[in-house]
């Protein structure tokens, strides 16, 4: 750019690891875990494990606005989608919203924390990209940086249905067959 700003940030190179401590993960659950006010993900495929939802529920237990957004029906894998869903429940049962994108495939992978801290790049929340993919990341910390994609976020969420609990129980059987069968899948993710 012509002149500097002023935003702080630094890249996050995150190489495959047989470690359950890849640095995206670190970096994710970290501002998960300090989270006071606000977390918003958008992540194409969301199949966090045990110790990241737990992290989440403990944000919620905590007073934070949790809100995730994946796609919709319009996935391009339906088996990650269903293995996902499967965890929806016990997310919701604590008060973290869960909206499903109807327009299209949304693939942004995205973290919001705080309306100051913004994490944008290639990693989703799942077993693959923590542990089995090459990803990079920017982590920004700077309030107008956080506050347009906040925006941004906000307005995807207008073209999203928000999954309700009820919503989620009563989902037909062979959706929670699927759902289960996703599981298999779930650590190659």
């Amino acid at each position: 750019p012509e002149k500097a700003g002023t935003a702080q940030g630094m890249i996050i190179a995150s190489p495959a690891s047989s470690s359950s401590s890849s640095r995206a993960r670190m970096m994710m659950q970290l501002l998960v875990a300090s989270a006071r006010k606000t977390i918003y993900i958008s992540t194409p495929y969301f199949l966090p494990d045990v110790d990241l939802r737990r992290e989440l529920k403990e944000a919620r237990d905590r007073g934070v606005d949790v809100k995730v957004l994946t796609p919709g029906p319009n996935n391009d894998h339906i088996l990650t989608r269903s293995a996902s869903r499967r965890v929806y429940g016990e997310l919701m049962e604590k008060g973290i919203e869960i909206y499903e994108y109807q327009p299209g495939m949304i693939h942004q992978k995205l973290l919001l924390v705080d309306s100051v801290w913004s994490v944008v790049g290639s990693t989703n929340m799942d077993n693959r990209s923590f542990h089995l993919n090459d990803e990079v990341n920017l982590c920004a910390f700077d309030g107008d940086i956080t506050k347009e994609l906040t925006a941004l976020y906000l307005d995807d969420l207008k073209h999203a249905h928000r999954m309700t609990y009820d919503e989620w129980k009563k989902r037909p059987f062979w959706d929670k067959a699927f759902e289960w069968t996703g599981k298999l899948i779930e650590r190659q993710q």
